[in-house]
């Protein structure tokens, strides 16, 4: 209990420094600080803490390489280019050699960067392309709740401020754990020979569409998608009600389609990403997603 005790002082001690010098704490030192906490609150959860630190190191590898927050105002001129690029060549190849430790501190960043929208991307969008897990999608979408209340509670976020985030995470969590299930789902599915009818097998495929498909329209046992890039409408694309009953209008699915005789099936299947992240161009400017 010393141990929790003295984590404990250490934080107030840090809170008293930053209210004394009278600015806001940078991004990189309220998870720093909440980490601190959490620490003390699972002195006897060994397991609960590594979730913590995990979801904050995870969190800042979408800040730093897929947000909109660090990137690049000007053009690299050729110099800087070519340092860029044997930069790279040389990760790449230590990255060969064995396990490299990512960059995970976001520096001098302020708070106020912080949108409601990164929260949203990151669990309906980045967390959904690196994995299937609903556990610990739930998992890390609960400890990010713990860390805006966090945040709040210590005055670092307005009442206003808070609810921006609080609403964001209440509407993107549930969506992100369905497309999660579904995405799982639907992984076996299509591994499992995706219920080809008897009258199917053994035909080739006519032709194949491929890309982040829309869902425009849901019906009885059947999905439609709308490849917007490729400005197509293709279905309908026929699943088990048990599948269709996860999925929702407006949800995008990484997939490649075929077409066997005159009814489409799914070939291949990625992550599904919740309509509240994929919104229509015209509803949503979102934030833009780097890969």
């Amino acid at each position: 209990m010393l141990f929790g005790q003295e984590l404990a002082d250490e934080i107030q001690s840090t809170i008293s420094f930053w209210l004394s010098v009278n600015r806001m704490p940078v991004l990189q030192e309220t998870m720093d600080a909440f980490i601190r906490q959490s620490a003390s609150d699972c002195v006897a959860k060994v397991s609960s803490l590594q979730h913590v630190e995990q979801c904050m190191e995870t969190f800042i590898q979408y800040l730093l390489h897929f947000s909109d927050l660090f990137q690049d105002q000007d053009v690299l001129d050729s110099d800087d280019y070519a340092d860029w690029e044997a930069s790279l060549e040389k990760h790449m190849a230590d990255l060969l050699q064995g396990d490299v430790e990512p960059p995970g501190d976001m520096g001098m960043l302020p708070l106020k960067s912080l949108d409601p929208e990164h929260l949203r991307d990151f669990l309906g969008w980045f967390m959904l392309r690196e994995t299937g897990d609903v556990e610990l999608i739930h998992t890390y979408a609960t400890i990010l709740k713990s860390w805006a209340e966090f945040i709040h509670t210590h005055g670092w976020w307005s009442q206003n401020e808070y609810l921006g985030f609080a609403e964001i995470l209440d509407d993107v969590i549930p969506a992100a754990m369905r497309t999660a299930r579904l995405s799982q789902v639907l992984f076996h599915f299509v591994r499992s020979g995706t219920g080809v009818s008897p009258r199917l097998r053994g035909k080739r495929f006519s032709r194949f569409v491929e890309g982040h498909g829309r869902v425009s329209e849901i019906t009885p046992g059947c999905l439609h998608f709308n490849f917007e890039n490729q400005g197509e409408n293709v279905g309908p694309v026929v699943l088990p009600q048990v599948i269709i009953a996860l999925v929702e209008t407006g949800d995008v699915f990484d997939v490649e389609l075929g077409l066997r005789g005159d009814s489409w099936v799914i070939v291949d299947i990625g992550p599904v990403y919740p309509r509240c992240v994929y919104v229509e161009v015209e509803e949503y400017q979102g934030l833009k997603k780097i890969s």
